[in-house]
């Protein structure tokens, strides 16, 4: 992690820490998760390889927040000298300073407060969708889609999923989860209900929810 200078921390995601910072050789600014790892007997589990793999697949929409690199840190233990050192991944992305509930935002709590405009609107939503598709085409739920987690470039007027994660998000096949997932307003119904064998419409139901998130006042 010498090449990367922190800068700032930026937040904390579904599956761990987020950093910016910036590749020292470079200059690039980037954004840092930590993840912890939890290790078998014979080192990286399996699953954690292919779920990093399948994530860099996924980054190759345009419409998904690019992984660019994956670092591996053994973190020495705090007061402890005989306790092995506690091993941590940290997936380098790029970089976007603002995500569409702060863009929304600026909007409605302005001096003329008002929704978004129906083009940007229209513009987003099929970003969105094309992006989840994306995911769906691979088999991959994501399940905490909500403002926060869409990333935008502003001056292309891209707009990216992030938070993706490491879990059981990229379970494949679909099989039974907790439903202890999506922030609250933008949970399916049969979420709510309690329901542990779902599908891709607990993502298409967070979509419409956003959608009517960009209307309201």
């Amino acid at each position: 992690m010498e090449k990367y200078e922190k800068l700032e921390k930026v937040g904390e995601g579904t599956y761990g820490k987020v950093y910016k910072a910036k590749e020292i050789s470079t200059g690039q600014i980037v954004a840092l998760k930590k993840t912890r790892l939890e290790m078998d007997e014979e080192g990286v589990p399996p699953t954690a390889l292919r779920e990093i793999s399948l994530l860099q697949m996924l980054s190759q929409s345009l419409y998904i927040v690019r992984l660019l690199n994956v670092e591996h840190v053994d973190k020495p233990p705090k007061n402890a000298t005989h306790t092995p050192p506690k091993p941590l991944i940290y997936l380098v992305f790029e970089y976007l300073d603002t995500d569409l509930k702060k863009f929304i935002d600026t909007f409605r709590k302005g001096v003329n407060p008002r929704p978004l405009p129906n083009s940007l609107v229209q513009s987003f939503l099929f970003q969105l969708c094309k992006g989840v598709a994306h995911c769906h085409s691979h088999g991959v739920l994501h399940r905490d889609l909500k403002p926060q987690n869409l990333l935008l470039d502003q001056q292309k007027g891209i707009l990216k999923i992030a938070d993706l994660g490491l879990g059981r998000a990229f379970t494949v096949p679909l099989k039974s989860y907790t439903h202890e997932i999506v922030t609250l307003w933008y949970r399916a119904p049969e979420v709510l209900l309690g329901s542990t064998t779902y599908s891709t419409g607990v993502d298409i139901w967070s979509v419409g929810c956003i959608f009517g998130e960009c209307h309201r006042l």
